[in-house]
């Protein structure tokens, strides 16, 4: 038994036309409308500040260094004709208050190493949310933004969950 195309109710020409314009969705237009939304939203620039807010959360705290009398300014303001050994006693806190510049100079690299990737993890998120719901972004797109999937709708749910997926982590 053979299949005659010039029984159906409408046209091969029709069919072949209608793949044509749910590929073009599903390659280009859908994923150009979602970035194009995305822009409009301020989807990038949220996502940076949102992930240099997090980052700044884990910021260590800066160590108090209690006050000590510095003895040997006393010494040297009392009695000025001993300033020889006023040079030789050292101040007890030197050393701790360079280690604590030390330390918050490591944790401001370690955070600025940290939010430079930002962008990068923000549009990682973008491409695979787009790559995960082909779909609905092709149906989104293909009927000229008339079908809202809940997905598309949704979009920044969608968008977060990528950003926290392991393809997207950035390294800390």
């Amino acid at each position: 038994m053979s299949f005659d195309i010039s029984t159906l109710p409408f046209s091969p020409l029709l069919i072949i036309v209608g793949l044509g314009y749910a590929g073009i969705s599903a390659v280009a237009t859908g994923p150009e409308i979602i970035r194009r939304e995305n822009e409009q939203a301020g989807w990038h620039a949220t996502c940076q500040l949102n992930i240099q807010a997090d980052i700044e959360a884990t910021r260590r705290p800066d160590q108090h260094i209690p006050q000590v009398p510095d003895i040997g300014g006393m010494i040297c303001s009392a009695y000025p004709e001993l300033g020889d050994l006023c040079q030789i006693i050292p101040d007890p806190s030197a050393a701790a208050r360079a280690a604590e510049v030390r330390a918050r100079e490591l944790e401001d690299a370690r955070i600025a190493r940290a939010t430079s990737a930002a962008g990068n993890a923000c549009a990682c998120a973008e491409q695979l949310f787009i790559e995960n719901q082909r779909l609905s972004v092709t149906l989104y797109a293909a009927s000229g933004r008339f079908l809202s999937p809940p997905v598309v709708s949704n979009r920044d749910t969608g968008l977060i969950r990528a950003l926290n997926s392991p393809q997207c982590q950035q390294e800390g």
